[in-house]
């Protein structure tokens, strides 16, 4: 039987250590020997993780574009560069990135590289004006609802023309996946203006047609979604379920309070998990604020969710 996994985000300590070697160690100290190398590390983490790697104490299953952060960039921000940026000179530096992370996963023997692909940037802040309204007038408000209509509309308008430049990006790069032994896979935002949405990821995923690009299910940005009324979570799995390989475990509250540890939110994760394939890998993704005791007692709860949890 093919046993499912529970894999630890660098995310979650990064930035409390600059030096790789500790992130690893504290990680290793929680009870979890399988890691997804977050986004957001940089060049001297890696290189501690790196050393720390050839001790053979834990292994890598994931890396989040990018990795490692370019060196310009002096903040954590995966969406530093995008696939839907106007500029060509931003979409080739994105492709570049993303082809190193691709070495690094091969470096460290891991099978995904998580990729975000992008933004409408025109319409960048749509989605924060309407939880802003969501937030003062709540989901059965007309002028809400109106809003959120009038956001598909503008979003389904200008939707085809960048899927279609970020399937043009990604068609070399899982040519080069292939070559590597490695899936790319695509990770559901929390944003409605991010490319892909459900029905465009669902139309890529097919167009391709290959193990080699697959979906990556974000429990907190799923949730998000279905707060603002744009998703049904369990009906969303039930689509993507035959393309899903991973998962990143997160809580979340109402409205958009993500990245917490699993059973302090309100996601329903008995029922949604056993949508899934039975042996997808889990990746807990926690915000830096949850607490080693917390994340400790939420592994015990998730273990009986999922009973060949090693």
């Amino acid at each position: 039987m093919i046993v499912a996994m529970l894999a630890f985000s660098t995310n979650w300590n990064a930035r409390r250590h600059p030096d790789g070697a500790s992130i690893v160690r504290e990680i290793l100290e929680l009870g979890c020997d399988t890691i997804e190398l977050g986004h957001g590390l940089s060049v001297s983490q890696l290189h501690g993780i790196r050393e720390a790697f050839a001790g053979g104490d834990f292994k890598v299953l994931s890396v989040h574009n990018f990795c490692p952060m370019p060196i310009e960039v002096m903040a954590d921000n995966p969406d530093c560069y995008e696939f839907t940026s106007h500029r060509p000179s931003e979409r080739e530096r994105a492709v570049r990135l993303t082809r190193q992370t691709m070495e690094t996963a091969v470096e460290f023997e891991a099978r995904f590289v998580v990729l975000h692909l992008g933004r409408i940037m025109p319409l960048r802040g749509m989605t924060d004006s309407l939880l802003d309204r969501l937030r003062a007038k709540g989901m059965a408000d007309r002028g809400f609802n109106r809003a959120k209509l009038d956001a598909v509309q503008k979003r389904e308008k200008q939707g085809p023309a960048f899927l279609d430049r970020v399937t043009r990006l990604l068609e070399p790069l899982v040519e080069q996946a292939s070559t590597m032994g490695l899936t790319l896979v695509v990770e559901n935002r929390s944003d409605f203006e991010a490319v892909p949405t459900e029905r465009e990821l669902l139309a890529l995923l097919r167009r391709f047609d290959t193990p080699h690009l697959r979906y990556w299910h974000d429990f907190g940005h799923a949730q998000m979604r279905e707060s603002l009324g744009l998703l049904d979570h369990a009906q969303w799995l039930q689509e993507i379920a035959p393309f899903a390989v991973g998962a990143h475990l997160q809580d979340a509250r109402w409205p958009d309070e993500d990245h917490l540890v699993p059973f302090e939110g309100e996601i329903p994760f008995d029922q949604l998990v056993p949508l899934l394939p039975s042996s997808l890998p889990y990746v807990l993704e926690l915000s830096s604020q949850a607490t080693p005791a917390a994340i400790q007692a939420a592994v015990a709860k998730w273990k009986p969710l999922v009973p060949n949890e090693s």
